[in-house]
């Protein structure tokens, strides 16, 4: 890759980490389709993982206080991680352009259903749905470094508080994506480039995440929740223009 193309994908991934650590999603929805302009898919997903799992782990650690509040978690992560070594594995099989466009349907399905009737789930369909939900949440990581759209909208549809939303989806997107990193590498996918590479992106994430903290801490509670659907429509668009 070249610098003038490297320059790019940092300055989209400073300001992808701040709407992360906004919102507790967006690195990958945002960095991802940047960088495979100029790289494979793959090297895309490997690239972002590091600087993903930090981030996520920055975001865990900063609302552990909340931790308590989201009951099904515990489920939803079994199902992720037996989902991303599923995804990770499959990653060079999987029909990538198919699962775009399934995550396009399911983020369309949640936001229409979301301005239309704004309720969460019943506390025994959110303990029914969870392994399973996770599950594909974790599929979709493994093989393409993107489940936001899943985890978001699951996690969104139980009704929780701004910090245990970013709590738990934050707590998701780091097991399983440590998990596909472990994958990953055990793949030979990583290589002295792309570690490189990797790394390089830390120090702009980090010195980036106060902003976004900052600015989460002042948004109303309704607005945050615009922000999130925001996203999520965002990353609608972009995968959908990756696969036409």
């Amino acid at each position: 890759m070249a610098v003038e193309q490297f320059v790019v994908v940092l300055v989209v991934a400073a300001f992808a980490s701040v709407v992360k650590s906004t919102t507790g999603m967006g690195y990958p929805i945002i960095v991802v389709p940047i960088y495979s302009l100029f790289a494979p898919v793959v090297d895309a997903v490997v690239v972002v993982a590091l600087a993903n799992l930090v981030l996520n782990t920055q975001l865990v650690r900063q609302t552990w206080p909340a931790r308590d509040e989201v009951p099904t978690l515990r489920a939803f992560l079994v199902g992720g991680v037996v989902g991303s070594v599923i995804g990770a594995l499959a990653v060079s099989v999987l029909p990538e352009r198919v699962m775009r466009l399934v995550l396009v349907a399911v983020i369309i399905a949640f936001v229409a259903n979301r301005l239309r009737e704004p309720r969460s789930l019943s506390p025994e369909r959110a303990r029914t749905w969870a392994a399973p939900v996770g599950g594909l949440g974790g599929v979709f990581q493994g093989a393409a470094g993107i489940s936001g759209p899943i985890v978001t909208t699951w996690f969104l549809s139980i009704g929780l508080t701004r910090d245990a939303f970013v709590f738990a989806i934050c707590t998701a997107f780091a097991i399983t994506g440590a998990v596909q990193m472990v994958v990953l590498a055990g793949s030979g996918l990583y290589t002295t480039e792309l570690v490189v590479l990797s790394v390089l992106q830390l120090p702009i994430v980090l010195a980036m995440m106060p902003f976004g903290e900052r600015l989460r801490e002042r948004l109303p509670v309704e607005r945050f929740d615009q922000a999130v659907i925001a996203v999520l429509v965002v990353s609608a668009i972009s995968l959908a223009i990756r696969s036409f």
